[in-house]
């Protein structure tokens, strides 16, 4: 993070309630931004608003700006509707809405791009081979419908901040925050063992969980201490980035990933499933049972999924 702010956000540019936010390297805009420093975001409190709605990135050594929307009604810039999940370049006194929002990006750098030059829109895409994992608060739109904004976000950034140390501990990178979604990475291309370390960081992240959430103000509907289901797979995937930085991983396994994550911790099922690749890759350092084979939503064939369980060795 900059010490000094290399761009401003200006809120409602041009009216009485002009105000002015600093953009040091990020800056992410939503109805929540959950698990988001106070500091690095800035919250719309309109229904139209995605929860995780657009996101601003500063590349210095590009000397460019980038919007990335990531909203599910979309986000214009200087009047045109942007596409979702592609990083847009934005230079000082573009217009950006968000919802109702009008704002307004300033800085005296970052002429490198213009948001409606589809020449500058240029994305590095790679194919490679990744573990994916990612943790899902169950009944988190319940959740969030009776919780307080700043109950929600305190806990939130309490536990999503001891998930990042701990994924840094193994190896792991944190892709984004999806909604209440957990979505981190491992590259296996360069190492195959990337999948034991995401197996290894997905039961240390259940077991965390559990101790933390006791002591956390966020509660179920039932008031119970909050849990997390958790998702493994691997596979083949797309890699969208720019300039070294994750922007979005694509493919058949990262959607796959996410919809058992939905089903992890629900109906009786455990807290950590698996796909069968990430059991056959695994199975001599962990322990899996239970195999269940379902159909997740997007997908005609039926996936076989297990329950993880302890670590066989040492991990």
């Amino acid at each position: 993070m900059h010490e000094f702010p290399l761009a401003f956000l200006v809120v409602d540019p041009g009216s009485p309630e002009e105000r002015v936010l600093p953009i040091h390297d990020r800056l992410f805009i939503g109805r929540e931004c959950p698990g988001v420093e106070r500091d690095r975001k800035l919250l719309v409190d309109d229904d139209s608003v995605s929860r995780n709605h657009l996101e601003i990135r500063l590349d210095v050594d590009q000397d460019s700006a980038y919007v990335v929307d990531t909203s599910t009604n979309g986000s214009r810039v200087n009047g045109t509707r942007i596409e979702r999940a592609v990083p847009v370049p934005v230079r000082p006194g573009d217009r950006i809405r968000v919802g109702p929002q009008e704002l307004e990006f300033r800085s005296d750098r970052f002429l490198g791009g213009s948001g409606l030059d589809q020449k500058m829109t240029v994305r590095n895409v790679s194919l490679t081979h990744m573990a994916m994992v990612v943790g899902d608060i169950i009944q988190y739109s319940t959740i969030s419908e009776y919780t307080s904004t700043e109950v929600l976000m305190e806990s939130l950034e309490r536990l999503y901040g001891k998930l990042h140390q701990l994924l840094t501990r193994h190896k792991g990178t944190l892709s984004n925050y999806v909604g209440d979604a957990f979505f981190a990475t491992w590259e296996l291309d360069q190492d195959p063992s990337g999948v034991e370390d995401a197996m290894a960081f997905t039961l240390a992240a259940d077991q965390l969980v559990n101790e933390l959430s006791p002591s956390l103000k966020l509660r179920d509907p039932e008031g119970a201490p909050i849990r997390m289901g958790w998702a493994v797979a691997k596979g083949p995937v797309a890699v969208s980035s720019m300039t070294g930085m994750l922007v979005s991983v694509l493919g058949d396994a990262t959607n796959l990933v996410f919809r058992i994550s939905g089903l992890a911790g629900r109906d009786g099922r455990s807290d950590v499933l698996v796909t069968e690749a990430v059991r056959d890759a695994t199975q001599h350092r962990f322990h899996f049972d239970n195999p269940q084979d379902v159909t997740v939503k997007g997908r005609k064939a039926s996936e076989r999924i297990y329950a993880a369980g302890a670590a066989v060795g040492r991990v």
